[in-house]
């Protein structure tokens, strides 16, 4: 007995020990697979994606995100602060966009933007923490 499903369409010139001739999973897929597969994906427009590394850092000072995005200048590039504190960084062409909300303690109207050979820095000053105020109360008493 075998493990192996043979198709029974093969007819009798199938010989068991070739091993490539085995049972294929795939002639009865319902999709397009793989002649037309690059034809599914343009009609989805996946494959125009931008190869891009993200780092978020936060400083005592300020949050900092870095994005390296080769080949584009920065009149490529587009920062956007949306609504709900969210920054969004984008390309004209629409190859690359990626969004982050930004923590309650980050001062968006002091956001700033550079970029250079390729990489692009966000820089957003955080508030001040409170300092809780703290007063000294003298005890009086008889000792």
């Amino acid at each position: 007995m075998s493990i192996v499903p043979i198709n029974e369409q093969r007819g009798s010139d199938f010989d068991p020990s070739l091993a490539l001739d085995l049972w294929d999973p795939f002639t009865d897929f319902p999709f397009p697979f793989p002649s037309s597969i690059s034809n599914v994906f343009r009609e989805f427009n996946l494959g125009s994606s931008v190869n891009s590394r993200l780092d978020w850092r936060e400083t005592r000072n300020a949050h900092i995100l870095k994005a390296a995005l080769p080949a584009f200048m920065n009149e490529d590039v587009l920062v956007e602060l949306q609504d709900e504190r969210v920054l969004q960084i984008s390309t004209d062409s629409g190859s690359f966009m990626t969004k982050f909300k930004l923590p309650d303690n980050a001062k968006i109207e002091q956001l700033k933007a550079f970029m250079s050979n390729g990489v692009l820095t966000v820089t957003v000053p955080k508030e001040e923490p409170s300092r809780p105020n703290i007063r000294a109360i003298e005890i009086s008493g008889e000792d």
